[in-house]
C-alpha cells in the first residue's frame, strides 16, 4: 500500500507571507507605533498585580489603569483609521466577549438603582478594562517571538512576587506583627499608610499584619496563589518543552529551575488548597501532552524529578513550620464552608435570574442568604461561575461559557491534524522583528507605573519592594533571553495556564479581581494567536472604532475616575483635619464630587453623631438622619447600615422616651433583619426595641428566634453574649414561654 502523501509547511515567501499551522495570512506592513502600543500594554499587565485589586468594587483603585487602557484602545483605533487597510483580529471567542461585556453592562446599569451604585459602576469599568487589555493584545500580538518575550516577563514578574512573598513570610510579617503590637500609629507611619481606626484601610493592613500566610503584593494569600499558579504551570511547561537554544541551554534551563522553585515555595507558604490542586491538574496535563510524544523513559524521569522537587519542597516547608497537619484535616472543614457559599449564592440566582444583584454587590446582598451555621460574610461565593451568575445574571453566565466555549472549539479545530505535543506559535513576521525587545522594556515600565500609581491605591507599592522586585525579574528575564530569540513555545501551553487558573478559581473565587484575572485573559490571548485571521474593515467601521473608544474613555473619566478620585480627596482632608467644621465641608465636598458613594455620606452620619452626643440639638440629630437616609439609599441592601441606624436610633429613644424615635428604632431593625434574617444578634437587638416599644407578643418571637438561631451557628464570633442572651430569656419568660419562632 502506498504511503498517504502529506503536504509540507509553507514557507514564508518573499511577499512576507506569515505561516500560522497551514492558514496564510497577509502580514501587515511595517508599523512604528504598534511595539510601543505592545510594550505599553506590557506595563499594565505587569503594573495591575503590583497594586491590591480585591477593594476595586468599594474604592476604584483599579480607574487609573483603565483610563490607560481606554486611552491605548483610543490610539490603535486611531492608528487603524489612518492606515491604508485597516484589519482588525476578531474570531467567535472575542465576539462571545464582547456580548458578555454588553450583558455585564447592563446588568451594573440595573444596578444603579436597585443596589449599591458606586461598586456597581466600578466593577463595570473593571471589567471593560479586562476586556480591553485583552483585545489590544490580540490586536498587537504578532508571532511567537512576541509570545516568548510576554511569558518571560510574566515569569519574572510572578519570580519576583514570589521572593516578595517568601520574604513576607520569614522576615518583614514577623517583624511587622512585632511592631504593630508594640505601636500601631508609628507602624503604619512606618508603611507610609494613612488609616485612622476604623477606616477600611486600616482593616486592611491589620489583616496583612496578623495574617501568617504570604500575600505578597495582594490582600488575601489565596490571590497570591491564584496568580502564580497558572505561571508556575507555563514555567514548568517551558523547562519541559526546552530544546537545544545553542550555547545557552543550560543558562535558560538554570532560569527556569530557580524561578519555578521560587514560585512553588511561594505556592505551598500560601496554603492555597485549590491553587494546589490546579497546579497539580496542570502538570498531569503537561506530563501527558509534552513528554508523552517522546517517550515512555523520559515521560517516567520527568514525572520522577518532578515528584522529588515537590517532595523536597513539602518537606522543608514542614520544617519550617508553614505545613502541618491542618492544611490537610482542615481541607473538608473548608470545602464545607465553600458549600454553605454556593447554597447561598444558588438562592440567591433564584431571586436574582436575569440581571444578578448587580457587580460588586454580591457581599451586600448576600447576608439575607446566608446560612445560619455559615462562617462568615464573604465578598464573592469562591466560585467564579457562581460569581458571574449571581452579580450579572444567567444571560451572562451562559455568555461567559460561550467564551470558553469557543476557545476549546477554535483550538481543537486548530489542533485537529497535528501533533499537539510538536505545535508551536508562527514565527514573528520578519517586518516587525525585534518588538520582543519592546516588551522587555514595557516590563520594566510596569514596575515604575506601579509606584507611579500607587498613592492612588489602597496599599502603595513601595520603593524598595519595587527596586527588589524589578532586579529579581530581571535576573530571571536576562537568564531565559535566549529562549525569547530562539526557543519555542507550545501552543497547548498558553492554554493549559489558562485551565490551570480557572480550576482555582472554581473554588477560591476572585475572577473580578484584575490583578488575578488579567493572568486569565492574557493566557486566552495567546492561546488563540495560532489559528487567528486578520479580516480587513471598512474605513466607516475603523472611524466607528475611534467614536466608541472616545465614548468609553469619556465615560469611565466622568463616571469613575474623576469622582473617585475626587472623593478620595476630599475624604483624605476630611480625615488629617483636626477641625470639625472644616472636616464637614470636606465631607461634603466629596459627597458632592462622588453623588454615587456612600462613604463620605457615612462619615458624616458618624460626625453628626458624635457631635450630638454632646450638644443634643435638633438641628445637628437632623443632619444625622439625613445623612444616615443618604446611606440607606446608596446601599439599599446592606444589613449592616439598617442595624447601625437601629442602633443609633434607640440609644437616642433611652434618651428622649419619644416613642416616634422607638419606632424607628424598631422599623430600622426590622430592615436589617429582613436583609440577614439568620443572624442572632440582630434579631435580638430587633427583640429588645420591641420590648421596650411595649410590643411583648413580637419580641418574644424573636427573641425566641435569636435564641435558636445562637443555638445553631457554631462559631464564637457569631455567638451572643451573655447578657445579651439574658435578657432575651427575660423577654421569653415577660411572655409567658409560649411564643414561637416563626416558620422558616
Amino acid at each position: 500500500m502506498a504511503a498517504k502523501r502529506t503536504n509540507p509547511m509553507p514557507r514564508p515567501t518573499s511577499k512576507s507571507r506569515v505561516v500560522v499551522r497551514g492558514v496564510t495570512a497577509d502580514a501587515p506592513p511595517h508599523d512604528v507605533l504598534r511595539p510601543w502600543l505592545l510594550a505599553a500594554v506590557t506595563a499594565l499587565y505587569v503594573a495591575r498585580p503590583l497594586l491590591t485589586s480585591e477593594s476595586a468594587a468599594e474604592t476604584g483603585d483599579g480607574m487609573p489603569f483603565v483610563m490607560l487602557a481606554l486611552a491605548l484602545a483610543g490610539l490603535w483605533t486611531v492608528r487603524a483609521a489612518l492606515a491604508r487597510r485597516a484589519t482588525v483580529r476578531a474570531d467567535w471567542a472575542d465576539l462571545a466577549l464582547g456580548i458578555f461585556l454588553l450583558l455585564h453592562t447592563a446588568s451594573a446599569v440595573v444596578a444603579l438603582k436597585t443596589a449599591a451604585p458606586r461598586p456597581a459602576v466600578n466593577m463595570l469599568w473593571e471589567w471593560i478594562g479586562l476586556g480591553v487589555g485583552y483585545f489590544l493584545l490580540r490586536q498587537l500580538l504578532r508571532g511567537q517571538r512576541e509570545a516568548r518575550a510576554i511569558v518571560v516577563v510574566m515569569i519574572g514578574l510572578a519570580t519576583a512576587m514570589s521572593c516578595y512573598g517568601l520574604e513576607q513570610y520569614f522576615v518583614s510579617l514577623p517583624a511587622d506583627r512585632e511592631r504593630y503590637a508594640v505601636d500601631p500609629e508609628g507602624a503604619l507611619r512606618d508603611a507610609g499608610v494613612f488609616a485612622p481606626p476604623g477606616s477600611r484601610q486600616r482593616f486592611l493592613f491589620e489583616q496583612r499584619v496578623n495574617s501568617t500566610e504570604p500575600m505578597g503584593t495582594f490582600a488575601l494569600a489565596n490571590s497570591l496563589a491564584g496568580f502564580l499558579a497558572p505561571w508556575l504551570v507555563v514555567t514548568l511547561g517551558v523547562g519541559l518543552s526546552l530544546r537545544f537554544v545553542g550555547r545557552h541551554t543550560l543558562r535558560v534551563a538554570l532560569g527556569l529551575a530557580c524561578a519555578g522553585l521560587l514560585m512553588a515555595a511561594c505556592l505551598l507558604l500560601t496554603k492555597s488548597r485549590s491553587a494546589t490542586l490546579a497546579v497539580a491538574c496542570g502538570v498531569a496535563a503537561l506530563v501527558l501532552i509534552v513528554g508523552w510524544r517522546r517517550s515512555a523513559r523520559l515521560t517516567a524521569m520527568v514525572a520522577a524529578g518532578l515528584v522529588a522537587a515537590v517532595t523536597a519542597l513539602c518537606a522543608g516547608a514542614i520544617v519550617v513550620g508553614a505545613l502541618d497537619r491542618q492544611v490537610l484535616t482542615e481541607a473538608g472543614k473548608s470545602l464545607a464552608y465553600r458549600w454553605q457559599y454556593w447554597q447561598a449564592a444558588w438562592h440567591m440566582i433564584r431571586n436574582y435570574p436575569w440581571t444578578g444583584c448587580g457587580p460588586g454587590n454580591f457581599q451586600g446582598s448576600y447576608t439575607r442568604y446566608k446560612l445560619p451555621e455559615a462562617s462568615e460574610v464573604v465578598a464573592d461565593p469562591h466560585n467564579f461561575l457562581m460569581e458571574i451568575w449571581a452579580t450579572a445574571g444567567t444571560p451572562a453566565m451562559l455568555a461567559f461559557l460561550a467564551i470558553w466555549g469557543c476557545v476549546a472549539w477554535q483550538l481543537l479545530r486548530t489542533w485537529r491534524s497535528h501533533d499537539v505535543a510538536k505545535i508551536q506559535l508562527a514565527e514573528s513576521d520578519p517586518h516587525a522583528r525585534g518588538a520582543e525587545n519592546y516588551i522587555l522594556v514595557g516590563g520594566v515600565t510596569g514596575f515604575a507605573l506601579a509606584l507611579a500609581l500607587g498613592p492612588l491605591a489602597t496599599v502603595p507599592l513601595t520603593v524598595p519592594a519595587a527596586a527588589a522586585g524589578l532586579a529579581i525579574a530581571a535576573a530571571i528575564v536576562a537568564l531565559a533571553y535566549p529562549w525569547v530569540q530562539s526557543g519555542r513555545l507550545l501552543a497547548a501551553l498558553p492554554a493549559i495556564g489558562a485551565v490551570v487558573l480557572l480550576v482555582n478559581l472554581l473554588a477560591a473565587g476572585g475572577i473580578g479581581f484584575a490583578g488575578v484575572a488579567g493572568s486569565l485573559w492574557l493566557l486566552m490571548a495567546l492561546a488563540l494567536e495560532p489559528g487567528s485571521h486578520d479580516r480587513e474593515l471598512p474605513r466607516s467601521v475603523a472611524l466607528g472604532g475611534v467614536a466608541m473608544a472616545l465614548v468609553l474613555v469619556i465615560g469611565c473619566y466622568a463616571t469613575a475616575y474623576s469622582p473617585v478620585l475626587k472623593c478620595a480627596e476630599a475624604l483624605g482632608q476630611a480625615e488629617t483635619d483636626t477641625n470639625s467644621a472644616r472636616a464637614e465641608a470636606h465631607l461634603h465636598a466629596a459627597a458632592a464630587a462622588d453623588p454615587l458613594s456612600a462613604e463620605p455620606w457615612r462619615k458624616l452620619a458618624a460626625l453628626y453623631w458624635a457631635r450630638w452626643q454632646n450638644d443634643h440639638s435638633a438641628e445637628t440629630f437632623e443632619g444625622f438622619k439625613a445623612a444616615s437616609d443618604s446611606v440607606l439609599r446608596l446601599t439599599p441592601r446592606t444589613s449592616a447600615a439598617w442595624q447601625l441606624r437601629g442602633d443609633i436610633s434607640r440609644q437616642v429613644y433611652q434618651t428622649s422616651r419619644n416613642p416616634d424615635d422607638s419606632r424607628d428604632a424598631i422599623e430600622a431593625y426590622q430592615q436589617a433583619v429582613q436583609l440577614y434574617p439568620n443572624h442572632p444578634t440582630g434579631r435580638a437587638l430587633l427583640a429588645t426595641a420591641l420590648a421596650e416599644g411595649s410590643e411583648t407578643a413580637a419580641a418574644a418571637i424573636e427573641a425566641t428566634e435569636a435564641l435558636r438561631l445562637d443555638g445553631v451557628t457554631p462559631h464564637t464570633d457569631q455567638k451572643l453574649s451573655a447578657e445579651l442572651r439574658d435578657r432575651l430569656l427575660r423577654i421569653e419568660d415577660a411572655d409567658g414561654g409560649g411564643a414561637r419562632p416563626p416558620a422558616p
